[in-house]
């Protein structure tokens, strides 16, 4: 029986690349493995993309992802009907010609090759769910400090609310200084006209400082500048994205 030799494993070691990408190679196998990626770009290619779901897996899952890949393999191996080992057809054979080594495991890296990709190619979509799940876990973060951002405004021993009205639409202005906070809310604030936005203004002494810009409908803004250091606030509509300076005429104006 011979040993293995380049041309004997030509037509198996394309399929190590999913082994590979799973460490499940044995060391000479990888080593002869990588000597030839460094000259197959197909090999690279695979080996890259199957690597990149496996990384995924590792790295994008805000809960625990199913068990380690090598042991998905090992399992989807010993789930998996193997062929006929070449021993025994070697019987069938007329005159009894012998099979060499890189015959004898050339089926069993089929399925073992098969098993990874079963296990690494589905990945793709558990990537993705990894990534939905972490997604709607910051929804989810984002929704509880908004939440209690307005819980702290709403409970502050010096808030004071404001009714504006808006071209006939009513609008609240909630504020409180020692948050340094103010919170604009509307319900049904007509659109302000193609190309253009509200902005509203936080007037300290004779100066108004552009603050935040929105559009109609259903609205619920944080002002940005120094609450605590203005005595009024004022809107206007602007252009789309806002102006350092109001346009006339003032829609509303309340003291705060």
């Amino acid at each position: 029986m011979k040993e293995i030799q380049g041309d004997d494993r030509a037509g198996d070691v394309h399929a190590d690349a999913a082994l590979y990408a799973v460490d499940a190679l044995e060391p000479g196998e990888r080593a002869a493995f990588e000597l030839h990626l460094r000259g197959c770009a197909a090999c690279q290619e695979e080996v890259a993309a199957f690597g990149e779901v496996g990384a995924h897996l590792a790295t994008a899952a805000a809960e625990p992802p199913p068990p380690a890949l090598r042991e998905n393999v090992l399992a989807a191996v010993r789930g998996t009907r193997q062929e006929q080992r070449p021993e025994d057809r070697e019987e069938d054979r007329a005159g009894g010609a012998p099979v060499s080594l890189a015959e004898r495991r050339r089926p069993r890296r089929r399925w073992l090759a098969a098993a990874a990709a079963a296990v690494l190619l589905p990945g793709a979509a558990l990537g993705g769910w990894a990534v939905g799940t972490q997604t709607e876990q910051r929804e989810q973060q984002l929704m509880a400090q908004e939440q209690d951002r307005q819980n702290r405004l709403l409970s502050a021993p010096d808030v004071i609310t404001r009714q504006l009205e808006v071209d006939g639409h009513p609008a609240t202005l909630v504020v409180s200084a020692q948050e340094d906070a103010a919170l604009f809310v509307a319900s049904d604030l007509a659109g302000p006209g193609e190309g253009r936005e509200y902005q509203l203004w936080l007037v300290q002494g004779e100066t108004p400082v552009p603050d935040v810009h929105f559009g109609g409908g259903q609205v619920q803004v944080w002002l940005d500048g120094d609450i605590d250091q203005a005595g009024a606030v004022a809107m206007t509509v602007e252009p789309a994205g806002g102006s350092e300076t109001p346009t006339l005429p003032v829609l509303a104006t309340t003291e705060i």
